[in-house]
């Protein structure tokens, strides 16, 4: 009962520190977002005059060119540079409360805990821990609940990239109604046009802002590869090739180059359903089978073992923890591989 005081303890003292947060971020929005504008544009910048020397210039802005990257298709509401940094003070900020919260806690946690047999006879404690000895576990756990934004942005990514291959076959249909306008209000009056649960709403606009204010063709053509490798599809490059090559020439050949490739992608579109209705249940099976099976197996050992038994058997033996973390891993695993099988993108393989 005591350590369940001591997890209360904890949650508290990360609400003090969360509201100190929301009563100092109005004070700070302001100059990050002044910030980010200026760092994107040195970013930008630098990359422009180290064009011709490629890698050295990755290498020196490697990180913010993937958290761009990932924000870019991840964030409804991306905002070149001030996303990335506001991404940057929420993981830092994140980092500092669970570290500070965990440390506080520590504090009052006592040093040594026994544990004889944890489901009859509980923990026993003993006497404090020093502060000095405290900071390793605080580090740990902060360090892992930092890393959870960004693989939380990893998986939003992953899926709206899933989704974005289909969600271009509206925007294909609605640029066909425009195409007597440039490349620039083309893009613009598509992305007014879309809905607001299109994941290509917020890049359609970035890319016709591009089309309209670009100062030479390679940061025309950064911009545009920039679009189609979010989506990541062949129909993405060819729209994006189709978008380029107007720039240059002209829409006259524009609207019969879109209606080719919605049919396409229409087609391509027909074949994806009719595999995905002929193995829905392989699917599912993936989906939920497995864990029907492991629920209804640890009830029957349960059942049969009676569930101290099984418990000690499972968490108190290396060869019970070792097949629990299999168990666990498999099932991510199948997890994974059936959530891509239950929605592939729209492309061409």
């Amino acid at each position: 009962m005591e350590l369940v005081f001591y997890m209360i303890r904890l949650a508290l003292h990360l609400l003090v520190v969360f509201g100190l947060w929301l009563m100092v971020k109005p004070l700070i929005e302001r100059h990050m977002r002044q910030f980010g504008q200026k760092f994107d544009l040195r970013m930008n910048l630098r990359r422009s005059l180290l064009r011709k020397k490629v890698s050295r210039g990755d290498k020196r802005i490697w990180l913010y060119r993937h958290l761009d990257d990932l924000l870019y298709f991840a964030h409804r509401r991306y905002e070149p540079g001030i996303s990335v940094m506001r991404f940057l003070l929420m993981t830092a900020g994140l980092f500092a409360a669970v570290f500070l919260s965990t440390l506080l806690t520590l504090r009052e946690l006592p040093g040594h805990m026994s544990f004889s047999n944890p489901f009859l006879e509980g923990v026993s404690f003993g006497e404090r821990m020093p502060i000095q000895e405290a900071w390793r576990l605080p580090l740990f756990v902060s360090g892992l609940a930092a890393s959870i934004p960004y693989w939380r942005m990893r998986y939003t990514y992953a899926q709206r990239k899933v989704r974005g291959s289909y969600d271009l076959l509206d925007v294909i249909k609605i640029s066909s109604k425009f195409t007597h306008l440039s490349v620039d209000s083309i893009l613009s009056k598509t992305a007014d046009f879309l809905t607001e649960d299109n994941v290509l709403k917020t890049p359609l606009r970035l890319l016709g802002a591009a089309f309209s204010n670009y100062s030479n063709e390679y940061e025309l053509k950064a911009e545009a590869m920039r679009f189609s490798g979010a989506i990541g599809t062949t129909f993405a490059i060819e729209f994006v090739s189709d978008l380029l090559y107007c720039e240059k020439e002209g829409t006259r050949y524009l609207k019969s180059s879109l209606m080719m490739l919605n049919r396409s992608m229409e087609q391509q579109r027909e074949t994806i359903l009719t595999v995905k209705a002929g193995s829905r249940d392989a699917i599912s099976l993936g989906l939920y089978g497995n864990l029907v099976v492991l629920v209804s197996s640890v009830g029957t050992f349960m059942y049969m073992l009676k569930p101290d038994v099984y418990f000690k058997l499972q968490f108190q033996t290396k060869v019970g923890l070792a097949f629990l973390m299999v168990i666990i891993s498999g099932l991510f695993v199948s997890f994974i591989i059936s959530t891509i099988l239950a929605r592939p993108k729209l492309d061409y393989h």
